[in-house]
C-alpha cells in the first residue's frame, strides 16, 4: 500500500486556495454572503489563516427530505470559510482516492454518476444475460452516521503520513461524535473512499461476476442464488468485521426479470427490465407535477426550469418517451425553457464582466 506525505504543503499553497475558493462559489457568487466576501481584499490571507489554525465551527443540524432515496436525512451546513477549507483537503484528496478506485463505482464522482451506471447495467444485461440472471440487490445501515471514527482514521493514517494534514481530517471528522457529516464535501469523497477495500474484496476474493456500487448502495448480479447467497453472507461479515458497519435486513436476492416476469431491478433511480429502462415512478410523478405547476402558474424561475431540463435529462436516458409526450410535453416548452436558462446566463456573465 503506498503513503502519502508532504501533503499539507499542497494543502497550504496559494494556488490550492485560490482553486478551492473558486469551486466553493460556484453557483453561489450572487449569493450577498458569499459575494460579499470574495470581494473583501484580503480575503485569500483569511481563508490561510483559518486554515492555518482551522476548528469547526458551530453547527446546528438540519433535517431534509431526499426525494431520490425517498427518506428524511440529517445534514449539517458549513459556513462558507469552511466550504473553502474542504475544498481545499478534497483537491489534496482527490488524487489519492483515485488510485485504486473501482471502476464501477458511480455515486458522487466526477465524470461518473447515475447514467454511466445506468449505461454500465445495460452493457451486462445485453452482453452478459447468462450471468446477469439472478440479482443481489443491498446497502449499509444508516451508512453515513455509522462509520466508526477508529477505524476510519486508522484507515486513512495507514496511507497519510503527513500529520499536520492528518490532524485537519481529524478535525473535520470530529465535528460529530460518530459518523460522516452530511452537508460536508469531504464526507462524500471519503465515504466513497471507505468502501474501496470492499469493492476490491467483492471482485478479487469473492469473484462476482457483475458488481456495481453507487455509495452504499451495491448489485451483484450471478448465474445463480446459491452463490449469490454465498456473496452476501461474505459482504455481511466483512462489513462488521472490518469497516464496523451493518448491511441492511431488507437486502434481496431475486431472479432478475425475463420475458415479463420475475422482477425488475430499481436502483440509482432507474427501471431495468431486459428490453428497456425505464424511471423510478417517484422521479416519474415529480417530474409531471413540476410541469402541471408551471403550465398552471404561466410562470416559470430560472430554478424551476433547470429543474424541468433536469428532468428532461432523465427522460433523454430512458425508455419513457410515451410518459413524456402524454403528461409533460402538453404543459412545458422546452425550448423556451432553454432559451431562458441562456438568457439568465447571459445577462449574469455580464454583470460579472462589469
Amino acid at each position: 500500500m503506498k503513503s502519502y506525505n508532504h501533503l499539507w504543503e499542497q494543502f497550504i499553497s496559494d494556488e490550492n486556495i485560490e482553486l478551492a475558493i473558486r469551486n466553493a462559489s460556484i453557483g453561489k457568487r450572487d449569493r450577498k454572503s458569499v459575494k460579499r466576501r470574495l470581494e473583501r481584499p484580503h480575503f485569500r490571507d483569511e481563508i490561510k489563516a483559518y486554515a492555518l489554525n482551522f476548528k469547526n465551527k458551530p453547527h446546528k443540524p438540519k433535517e431534509i427530505y431526499d426525494g431520490i432515496q425517498r427518506k428524511k436525512r440529517t445534514i449539517i451546513v458549513p459556513s462558507f470559510e469552511e466550504q473553502v477549507i474542504h475544498h481545499m483537503m478534497v483537491n489534496v484528496l482527490t488524487p489519492i482516492f483515485s488510485k485504486g478506485m473501482y471502476e464501477h463505482s458511480y455515486g458522487s464522482i466526477p465524470k461518473r454518476g447515475g447514467h454511466k451506471g445506468r449505461m454500465t447495467i445495460e452493457k451486462w444485461i445485453v452482453k452478459d444475460g447468462k450471468n446477469c440472471k439472478y440479482c443481489l440487490k443491498m446497502d449499509i445501515r444508516k451508512y453515513f452516521d455509522s462509520i466508526p471514527h477508529d477505524i476510519y482514521l486508522r484507515k486513512l493514517r495507514a496511507i497519510i503520513h503527513d500529520e499536520r494534514f492528518m490532524e485537519v481530517l481529524e478535525e473535520v471528522t470530529e465535528v460529530i461524535p460518530k459518523g460522516l457529516p452530511l452537508g460536508f464535501y469531504t464526507s462524500q469523497w471519503t465515504a466513497n473512499w471507505y468502501l474501496q477495500s470492499l469493492d476490491h474484496y467483492i471482485k478479487e476474493q469473492l469473484h462476482a461476476r457483475h458488481y456495481i456500487r453507487y455509495m452504499d448502495d451495491m448489485v451483484v448480479f450471478g448465474p445463480n442464488k446459491k452463490e449469490l447467497h454465498r456473496i452476501q453472507k461474505e459482504i455481511d461479515r466483512y462489513l462488521h468485521e472490518e469497516l464496523g458497519l451493518e448491511m441492511k435486513d431488507n437486502w434481496q436476492v431475486f431472479r432478475f426479470e425475463y420475458k415479463g416476469r420475475y422482477r425488475f431491478l430499481d436502483f440509482m433511480g432507474f427501471r431495468f427490465y431486459r428490453n428497456r429502462t425505464t424511471l423510478r415512478k417517484s422521479i416519474m410523478i415529480k417530474a409531471t407535477r413540476k410541469a402541471r405547476k408551471i403550465y398552471k402558474t404561466g410562470k416559470v424561475s430560472v430554478y424551476s426550469a433547470r429543474q424541468m431540463l433536469s428532468y428532461l435529462g432523465w427522460i433523454d436516458a430512458t425508455d419513457t418517451y410515451g410518459m413524456y409526450e402524454k403528461y409533460i410535453k402538453p404543459y412545458v416548452s422546452f425550448q423556451k425553457l432553454k432559451r431562458k436558462i441562456k438568457s439568465y446566463d447571459k445577462n449574469r456573465n455580464r454583470r460579472k464582466a462589469k
